[in-house]
């Protein structure tokens, strides 16, 4: 079984070659995260995005599942995989963002600041402009029907995490100080065209996890799922295959 989580600004959405092609042998539950897609808002109490997920799988009666997450949601279900390895048998990584092993570039941090100032004194349009040309984007803009998915996907983003502080938590202490107690099989997968910032978190995330295969498609950016679907969907079928499915 495999649960998909979307990384930041995207939703469900992103994964559909996924489901498509990994539904022919396995139950997949791909959802979208709070404040994404069409989930409700965060709400304004604190709570854990490895938390909600570990909801689901019990809600669904769901396990274990093979976690796999994109960019910050690879970290989210990284520490549903450290805190519930009850509920997890494998763990996949599709550009990780997040660990904190590993800080953001000064750009992307003046990026983030720029989005939230934009978002509040312009309006989410105007930040959503600014997003749109973010070079985590860049790659995926160079394929138009990839481009098309991810416009579709941007443009319905509610802009919620601009406007506000979000209560979302992360673990303590932090995943990336316990990289080791991973011993389930693992799955790290970057693009070679990606940020550096992701590429430097790819290799401390191979380089920690015991069991981990890592995978750099050469001709990829940030969002593997969808520019290389046929690449990634054989490698979480070989993840599977490890995980013993």
């Amino acid at each position: 079984m495999f649960l998909l989580l979307h990384g930041f600004t995207l939703d469900r959405r992103m994964w559909a070659p996924q489901v498509e092609a990994l539904a022919a042998h396995y139950r997949v539950v791909a959802y979208d995260a709070r404040g994404f897609g069409e989930s409700s808002g965060p709400g304004p109490k604190p709570f854990a995005q490895c938390d909600d997920a570990a909801e689901l799988c019990e809600l669904l009666e769901f396990a274990p599942v093979i976690a796999v997450g994109h960019s910050i949601g690879a970290h989210q279900m990284l520490e549903l995989a450290l805190t519930r390895p009850d509920l997890v048998c494998g763990f996949a990584a599709v550009a990780l963002s997040g660990l904190a092993s590993v800080p953001f570039s000064d750009d992307l941090k003046s990026l983030f600041a720029a989005l939230n100032a934009t978002a509040r004194s312009q309006g989410v349009d105007a930040a959503k402009a600014m997003w749109e040309r973010a070079d985590w984007f860049a790659v995926a803009r160079e394929t138009p029907a990839v481009a098309a998915v991810l416009d579709q996907i941007l443009h319905d983003y509610s802009g919620w995490h601009w406007l506000n502080e979000s209560p979302s938590r992360s673990i303590k202490p932090a995943a990336a100080t316990r990289l080791a107690d991973l011993v389930m099989p693992a799955l790290v997968i970057t693009g070679g065209r990606d940020l550096p910032y992701n590429q430097r978190v790819g290799e401390a995330l191979a380089a920690g996890l015991p069991h981990a295969r890592h995978i750099t498609l050469s001709e990829v950016g940030h969002l593997p799922g969808l520019e290389a679907p046929a690449a990634v969907n054989a490698a979480l079928l070989d993840l599977a295959a490890r995980c013993g499915g």
